[in-house]
């Protein structure tokens, strides 16, 4: 009998009977949600929206519905961290959410993009710590083809300046990164963390954050489609820092992305079966 109830309280549910963290509920958004990191930031995106209404908000768990040019929409955000994500992508997979884009911030490692700039993750190193949990670590993180197509298509609307990305995610802000735990260098220093930024850029890695590849990883092995779109906040190489509007247009990146492969969908124009010749 124990055997049979090991599992019980494996999908408990909130006050709401959504589901537990999220405290969402079916239909209460639509298979298109935009992650951010930040529960503030989902406000800043919902701002390019109509028929704006906060859904739920618990934890760092926030979530904000609308439409965006007539395509319904919602962003969910995921705090910081894999853990959190891997949270938020399980629960909205249950509630019948298949495609998800994470907006973000990142560090940049390479000259050629500035602050400001957009980088779309094609494929990320696994060093988030949460993907471990889940599969082999030569498993690949990579964003889908078509979420992809579908950002680098809104950067191109709208005319904001962006690239493809090799990214690194790492489940640290510090040491992980490469940054001392004191400005004058005193305390723990490993002689592997002098060595982290260089090394990546001799891999020719772009950029460094916190999410990214748990995110692709988890959603990936939940059948979902997942993309990213990071601005650029600091540049390690050219010692810069700061926003440069670089938030405001990952946002509006994301949700026109989001109308492109909802457009698509509709239309049939994506599909993965295999074409034959005749």
């Amino acid at each position: 009998m124990a055997e049979k109830n090991i599992n019980k309280a494996s999908a408990p549910k909130a006050k709401n009977e959504g589901v537990y963290h999220l405290q969402l509920k079916s239909g209460d958004v639509p298979g298109y949600v935009i992650l951010p990191g930040a529960p503030e930031r989902t406000l800043v995106i919902a701002r390019d929206w109509e028929n704006v209404r906060e859904v739920a908000s618990y934890r760092e768990y926030k979530t904000v519905a609308g439409t965006y040019k007539g395509t319904d929409i919602a962003c969910t955000s995921t705090g910081i961290g894999g853990p959190s994500s891997e949270i938020c992508i399980h629960e909205l997979n249950i509630l019948g959410v298949h495609t998800c884009i994470r907006v973000g911030t990142t560090g940049c490692i390479v000259p050629e993009f500035d602050l400001g700039d957009l980088i779309i993750p094609a494929a990320c190193v696994r060093k988030d710590g949460t993907s471990a949990s889940y599969i082999e670590p030569e498993y690949p993180a990579y964003a889908d083809t078509y979420v992809v197509m579908a950002l680098m298509e809104a950067c191109e609307r709208l005319g904001f300046r962006y690239g493809l990305g090799l990214d690194y995610t790492v489940g640290s802000f510090y040491i992980g990164q490469g940054r001392p735990l004191r400005e004058d260098g005193s305390g723990y220093w490993p002689s592997f963390a002098e060595k982290i930024i260089p090394d990546l850029a001799t891999a020719r890695v772009t950029n460094i954050e916190m999410e990214t590849s748990g995110q692709f990883v988890v959603g990936k092995l939940h059948g979902m489609r997942m993309g990213a779109v990071l601005s650029v906040i600091s540049n390690r190489v050219l010692d810069r820092w700061g926003d440069n509007g670089g938030e405001s247009k990952a946002c509006l990146a994301a949700s026109e992305a989001i109308r492109i492969l909802t457009e698509w969908d509709k239309k049939g124009e994506i599909s993965l079966t295999l074409k034959m010749k005749k």
